[in-house]
């Protein structure tokens, strides 16, 4: 049981930190992301999460996680920017258990957490990004090892339920162009999706002031997907309400920070019972 429960905290954990939603496909008249070659952007992103999981199953967690964006070469239709995860430490308390993780210190973490999140850490990753949308326009995935089969990438199992490539989602996520013509109390909005999950997106522009946009977003996801875990398989069903705002450099197109508040609930099997989610996340993440 203690296996299970420090893999279901990482799971929780994993969404919060690595599922961020790629953003902005609005035609864009002409608006682009301007960039210069060797310019580096680090995303802090801080991140606290309430849940309740079924069956006593109280969940409570903060985390501090750390990338660092390096834009490699420019074309004039696209930018290549490299993606690394620098730095995680996490805490959490779930079903009278305390758990925790730091990259920074990985002497004293669980054997458990280390195996999900160890791997991701300082490893680099080239996303290819439109310079207009701001969105991955190619996958560059690793080539696989022989014996991936043997050896499952647990945090990339979790992370691929809510998010297609996570390294595409957290280079586009670093970038929110103003459509062209937008007036302050405009409104726009987009819709996306991959088997079993849809996102709809409404974007508001707040105001503007100099360089600065603030623009509101409301979030509403759906998910239901299915995956193992020690030899048990889970079928999670989540829906995901998020609003917050964003505040974006109109001359550049670079997202300066993001201040979001998630309500998820839904369901999950285990052991053959139907158990509720209900959880309540809140994400600061600041680039600079």
């Amino acid at each position: 049981m203690k296996k299970i429960t420090i893999t279901l905290a990482a799971f929780f954990i994993s969404i919060m930190i690595f599922a961020q939603n790629a953003v902005n496909v609005a035609t864009l008249s002409g608006a682009k992301i301007k960039l210069a070659t060797g310019q580096k952007i680090t995303i802090e992103n801080d991140i606290s999460i309430e849940a309740s999981l079924g069956m006593g199953m109280e969940m409570i967690s903060t985390s501090v996680s750390t990338n660092l964006l390096d834009v490699k070469n420019s074309t004039d239709k696209n930018y290549t920017i490299s993606n690394s995860l620098t730095k995680l430490k996490a805490n959490m308390s779930m079903a009278g258990q305390s758990n925790s993780y730091d990259s920074e210190n990985k002497e004293s973490n669980d054997a458990e957490m280390a195996k999900i999140f160890d791997d991701r850490m300082n490893k680099s990753t080239d996303v290819v990004i439109d310079n207009i949308t701001g969105l991955a326009i190619t996958e560059n995935k690793k080539d696989k090892k022989n014996n991936d089969d043997e050896n499952p990438n647990m945090a990339e199992d979790l992370m691929k339920m809510f998010s297609d490539n996570t390294d595409d989602a957290v280079v586009s996520g670093a970038f929110e162009v103003l459509p062209k013509g937008k007036n302050i109390g405009n409104s726009w909005s987009d819709t996306s999706g991959t088997k079993g999950n849809k996102t709809i997106r409404t974007y508001t522009l707040n105001s503007i002031t100099g360089n600065e946009a603030v623009i509101g977003i409301v979030i509403v996801a759906t998910a239901k997907n299915k995956m193992e875990v020690q030899g048990m398989e889970f079928e999670i069903t989540t829906e995901t309400k998020t609003t917050g705002e964003i505040i974006t450099d109109i001359t550049t197109g670079l997202v300066k920070k993001r201040n979001t508040v998630s309500d998820i609930t839904g369901s999950f099997q285990l052991m053959g019972q139907d158990m509720p989610i209900n959880a309540k996340t809140t994400s600061t993440i600041i680039y600079k």
